[in-house]
């Protein structure tokens, strides 16, 4: 199953910290993205909470042809 299957498969939030190793980022890149709207999150306090299937679709849009198994 490949990791937008497995997050569109998901029901809870992601933390900050789960998002930035799923996508391999720092804290600081995450935060960025999401001040400037690249990326969408719920704001809780100091932290952050992603909608998994948000984020799913957030990735396959970014995902090239060569990425989604075609050449």
């Amino acid at each position: 199953m490949s990791l937008i299957e497995e997050l569109r498969a998901r029901r809870n939030f992601l933390s900050t910290v789960e998002v930035m190793s799923l996508l391999h980022v720092t804290r600081g890149t995450l935060c960025e993205w999401v001040r400037s709207g690249r990326i969408t999150a719920i704001r809780i306090g100091n932290g952050y909470l992603f909608d998994p299937r948000l984020l799913a679709d957030w990735l396959a849009a970014r995902t090239t042809s060569r990425g989604r198994g075609t050449a």
